[in-house]
């Protein structure tokens, strides 16, 4: 048992390097990389052969430094994206967002008609009551990149 450990702790240790990715639970504080907090995360819930979904989250950079949110992955679905719905000639239509920026000291809100985290290709289907893992990446200032692991639940709004 004790070998299985020393293994899988020399595995994640060598993937970290050799991606540069740190990745850290969010409930952990011990991280030197401060995550913003996480509040009225959702992810909506659709019919099972929906092939794209939409969840929503309120960033709260509660920090006295910016933050860079630069993407989202979800292992349960084949591409996530940040994306924005814009107005275009009468037309409804959605651009991503490969950087948002969070100021100190506010608040970045997604919520249905703006901001959201397009999910593609779900693996499963979801009903409500159910969760999915969607993971949030930050960059830091030296280009240094902190993945935020945060768990959605599914419900009908």
């Amino acid at each position: 048992m004790k070998l299985q450990i020393k293994f899988i702790s020399m595995m994640l240790l060598f993937l970290t390097q050799l991606t540069g990715i740190k990745t850290v639970m969010a409930a952990e504080e011990t991280s030197v990389f401060d995550f913003p907090e996480a509040a009225d995360l959702w992810m909506r819930a659709a019919p099972p052969n929906a092939k794209m979904l939409a969840a929503y989250i309120t960033v709260v950079n509660n920090s006295q430094n910016q933050m860079k949110l630069t993407g989202a992955f979800a292992p349960d679905f084949g591409m996530a994206e940040i994306h924005k719905t814009v107005e275009i000639d009468g037309m409804l239509k959605m651009r991503e967002q490969k950087e948002l920026i969070i100021s100190a000291q506010s608040s970045l809100v997604m919520k249905p008609g703006g901001l959201h985290i397009m999910l593609m290709m779900p693996k499963k289907k979801f009903k409500v009551g159910d969760q999915t893992r969607i993971c949030l990446v930050y960059r830091n200032a030296a280009g240094e990149e902190y993945v935020q692991h945060l768990d959605f639940p599914v419900l009908k709004k």
